[in-house]
């Protein structure tokens, strides 16, 4: 029976990662690598098997190697600043991501990633601005406009949180945390029957929101206090 191709052989290690065959895969890597030792497409798939099994240090390892031999290939700077984040090195992280994204400008998620890596960081208005030209580009991005509105949230920017995340439940009409976050924004803003109306999205689409909307009614100066919760929860069912 004659050998597979290189290209059948790739093929059938990323059809076999794809159907959750990490074993097969891993081994149609190793021998691709046995014949071709600096292949970078075999050494990104096996950072990446070895990143879904919880294994980052190996992982770095082979997307060291893929990078050595395509320096500026996207998804493998993706890949490595993934490994670089699950490695909690976030400052390394946050360069593959933005080395991503400069090669792909289309694509949404290395700017997605770099924002939420720099706000793990600390740097909060830095993610502000990777968030705010993300969601400009990718309108329908209902994840980036819900971390964009908790940075806002965070900055004090909060009739720009409350449009964020109004733009968020608008793409993502199910997204109970959104409407939790607005109701806070919204109370803090002093406009209690909005914030109202939000808390009892967010509790009819996920009742275990409760708590989260309870403490925010009673611990700011600008909610209510309920000594019945059960009268609480009836208001917002």
């Amino acid at each position: 029976m004659p050998q597979p191709t290189y290209e059948q052989a790739l093929g059938a290690a990323i059809a076999a990662c794809n159907a959750g065959q990490a074993d097969a895969a891993m081994a149609i890597c190793v021998d691709i690598l046995q014949q071709r030792p600096a292949d970078p497409a075999a050494h990104q798939l096996r950072a990446l098997l070895y990143l879904q099994s919880g294994q980052p240090v190996q992982a770095q390892t082979h997307i060291q190697h893929s990078l050595q031999a395509r320096p500026g290939y996207p998804p493998a700077l993706l890949l490595a600043g993934k490994i670089a984040r699950a490695r909690n090195d976030l400052a390394g992280a946050a360069q593959f991501f933005t080395q991503a994204a400069e090669r792909a400008p289309t694509s949404a998620e290395p700017a997605y990633l770099h924002g939420l890596t720099l706000l793990e960081q600390g740097h909060k208005a830095l993610a502000a601005q990777v968030l705010q030209a993300l969601v400009q580009a990718h309108p329908q991005h209902a994840a980036a406009w819900f971390q964009l509105g908790v940075v806002q949230q965070d900055l004090g920017a909060l009739p720009a949180a409350v449009a964020a995340f109004q733009a968020a439940l608008q793409h993502q009409p199910s997204h109970a945390e959104a409407a939790v976050n607005l109701g806070i924004a919204l109370q803090e803003l002093n406009q209690l029957p909005d914030a109202m109306q939000a808390y009892r999205q967010a509790y009819r689409l996920r009742p275990d929101t409760f708590g989260r909307i309870a403490q925010a009614l009673t611990s700011s100066p600008h909610g209510a206090l309920w000594l019945d919760l059960a009268e609480l929860r009836a208001l917002l069912a």
